[in-house]
């Protein structure tokens, strides 16, 4: 797996609910480092808590815990309890803010509670405003961000771009998945995908992303391919860029690019198989949409995965290729920029 995908991994309830050591290895099978162990039906606590000190964590970069999403047997203080044995590992513990009735029995986390934000369906933490209320009780917590919850709440993703840029500083996990309509977990789909890549760039580089999506051993990694392709919009940026020049669809204004283009790397003394000097020189790369940064060429390579450059440098090959058939007395007149 690519350094770059090793902060993508899955919840253990995802993969075999409230059979830790089974899903730990599932994980470790396919070389995924990055998990949370789930509890977040409320019968799963104990469990884990009585086990925690015996499971395997060997190999695993990223370990977090998530807290029930409901308390009806335990309460809130033999909830705290249990998860306590979290503060001893110090090991990040994600809580649902609407399980939280008595702010003083959880302060002794601190900086290992991750306050997550909710679906539509809570009366709580739905919104930037309503998380900002729950995050001022616990000015040392982290948040933990699902995008699926935030797309359910507002499709159009711009509470949730508001809520990154308010609360950037504290995150410190994502969530993802796809959401049925009862709020069920579902594999990500496109639309999943599409809403990922409008928040995209507001996430640190660093931060784990946890994937909730139920799915087979088999589709471990597929599921995080999809993922990083997701969280990681910028190969098809990059590949947009090269379009702009070798793939305008009027010739005459193809030709014109290129030529263009080829004068550039003459200037600079550069090789069209030089890959990342060609790429650094593409003359695109800014905003795409409303609320993007602004990323020169240079930065969003550096975004990318081995895997990700490797495609990126056959596309690039394909286009001058394809450029160089088009237009020979172009290759010709610049056979220095095409050798």
């Amino acid at each position: 797996m690519d350094s770059s995908n090793q902060r993508i991994g899955f919840s253990t309830g995802a993969l075999a609910k409230g059979d830790f050591p089974r899903a730990l290895q599932m994980l470790r099978t396919a070389g995924v480092s990055t998990v949370e162990l789930s509890a977040l039906r409320e019968h799963e606590l104990p469990s884990l808590a009585h086990s925690l000190n015996d499971l395997d964590l060997t190999g695993f970069r990223h370990v977090s815990i998530h807290a029930p999403s409901k308390l009806e047997s335990l309460s809130e203080v033999e909830t705290v309890k249990l998860l306590s044995i979290a503060v001893e590992r110090k090991l990040p513990v994600v809580v649902h803010p609407d399980t939280v009735r008595n702010p003083d029995c959880w302060r002794h986390f601190r900086d290992l509670m991750l306050i997550e934000n909710l679906d539509k369906r809570k009366l709580c933490a739905r919104t930037t405003s309503e998380l900002a209320d729950i995050l001022s009780v616990f000015p040392e917590a982290g948040l933990c961000f699902d995008v699926a919850h935030a797309r359910q709440v507002d499709p159009s993703m711009s509470e949730a771009t508001q809520m990154l840029c308010v609360f950037r500083s504290r995150l410190r996990q994502v969530h993802a998945s796809g959401l049925s309509t009862d709020s069920t977990h579902r594999r990500l789909s496109t639309a999943a995908g599409f809403a990922i890549s409008r928040i995209s760039h507001l996430l640190p580089h660093d931060v784990p992303i946890i994937l909730e999506s139920p799915v087979e051993p088999e589709s471990i990694q597929s599921e995080i391919e999809f993922a990083q392709n997701a969280f990681s919009p910028w190969l098809d940026r990059l590949r947009a860029d090269i379009d702009d020049i070798f793939d305008i669809k009027i010739p005459q204004l193809r030709r014109t690019q290129v030529v263009n283009f080829l004068k550039v790397l003459h200037s600079t003394n550069r090789r069209l198989s030089e890959f990342e000097n060609v790429i650094t020189q593409l003359p695109t790369g800014g905003a795409f949409k409303p609320g993007d940064q602004l990323l020169s060429t240079q930065s969003l390579l550096a975004r990318l995965s081995e895997t990700q450059k490797e495609l990126l440098r056959d596309y690039l090959a394909e286009r001058v290729h394809a450029t160089a058939q088009e237009f020979p007395e172009i290759a010709e007149e610049f056979r220095f920029q095409f050798s």
